[in-house]
């Protein structure tokens, strides 16, 4: 059966209904239990105490990103403002993406290859988000190409398009390549109108399926007959030869060269992975870890990690975990394999060298967790 038909009749499966089942429940028989106790009691007369836990942090982390100052960044950023829009970090200066949307949108941009595609929607109610016209922009000072509406998008494999989740009228969706410059490769295939497309890659296309909802799984699929290659309840990040998956308590990174998977452990006690952006050279994978509550507080934080692909090593960024409101922070990685973050100032940050080189510039203050990087032109 095809997955992408299997989704759109809404069942993902035994996995699915099996879930929340697969634990073992132990039963316990009274010997055993007695046993259990004199072991317990055996344990707890030991003459080796065991080390107290370390104790938690007593000092708020910094809340403003400490670096080296700098004037030109090399780069600019496009950001999810309403209207979208570009920043030049080394002038401070905004300006309104042409060709977008006006009015009150929902605004998101994501990036195939070095071109920034931006996804302007409008609302049909408190909740509610109409389809988006997807733009691609050249460069930001250029009107943009026009791929029309779509439910969502990903980039293709070879960064030459991207994959729609396209309305077929009477509440059906349909899958869909079209290249950047608009041309549509064929009509696609049906698909479920709660399906997210999100990176394609030589083994496949991901996808989520019930996107939004408890039920949601992540897929990977032949995009050529909706079959599927690789289901997990959770991919974080997928690049050219792996996958980043999240465990119940760890993570794992598959290779999907020879299927084989290894575990990874957190580099952190504490906060949930964020956003998870992959170097574009697919070699890394910076993790954005969030916690809203920093030691029982109100104080939000976040700390950035990365994680090399092929070692399973991970390095903190400087100066982390910062205090911030995890809404305006966002992460991207520039064409030199710079590691960028938009915080209260812009700052960038190579793997080889001590700390951030920082502009403090300001920032719009609406706007949402996702910017592209593209060259200073």
């Amino acid at each position: 059966m095809l997955f992408l038909a299997h989704a759109w009749n809404g069942r993902t499966g035994s996995h699915a209904r099996d879930r929340g089942n697969t634990l073992n429940r132990p039963a316990f028989l009274p010997c055993a239990a007695l046993l259990a106790a004199v072991l317990l009691l055996s344990g707890c007369t030991s003459a080796t105490p065991q080390p107290a836990p370390a104790r938690e942090p007593t000092t708020p982390p910094a809340s403003k990103l400490e670096g080296e100052p700098v004037d030109y960044s090399g780069f600019r950023l496009v950001m999810s403002t309403s209207p979208p829009s570009v920043l030049d970090p080394a002038t401070g200066v905004t300006t309104p993406l042409p060709g977008a949307p006006a009015g009150d949108r929902v605004n998101e941009v994501l990036r195939v290859g070095k071109f920034p595609v931006v996804l302007s929607a409008s609302r049909c109610g408190p909740s509610c988000l109409e389809p988006a016209e997807v733009l691609v922009y050249g460069d930001p000072k250029d009107q943009p190409w026009k791929l029309g509406k779509a439910r969502s998008v990903a980039p293709s494999a070879d960064e030459s398009g991207v994959w729609l989740i396209r309305d077929d009228g009477d509440d059906l969706c349909r899958l869909q390549f079209v290249s950047l410059l608009g041309a549509e490769r064929d009509r696609g295939r049906p698909a479920s109108c709660t399906t997210a497309v999100r990176q394609e890659v030589p083994k496949g296309l991901l996808i989520t399926v019930n996107s939004g909802t408890a039920s949601a799984e992540d897929v990977l699929i032949d995009p050529a007959t909706g079959r599927a290659v690789h289901q997990f309840p959770r991919v974080l990040a997928v690049t050219k030869e792996r996958m980043l998956l999240a465990e119940l308590t760890k993570f794992s990174v598959l290779d999907l060269r020879n299927d084989q998977r290894m575990p990874v452990d957190r580099p952190v006690a504490d906060g949930t992975p964020g956003m998870v952006v992959p170097s574009r050279d697919g070699y890394k994978v910076a993790v954005l870890f969030g916690d809203p509550a920093w030691a029982g507080t109100a104080t939000q934080t976040a700390d950035v990690w990365v994680l090399a692909l092929d070692t399973l090593t991970w390095t903190r960024a400087p100066a982390m975990p910062i205090a911030t409101e995890l809404k305006r922070v966002a992460i991207e990685w520039t064409e030199t394999g710079d590691l960028v973050i938009a915080t209260d100032v812009v700052a960038n940050w190579r793997l080889d060298r001590p700390g951030w080189t920082v502009v403090k510039t300001p920032l719009p203050a609406e706007r949402n967790q996702r910017v592209v990087a593209v060259a200073q032109g």
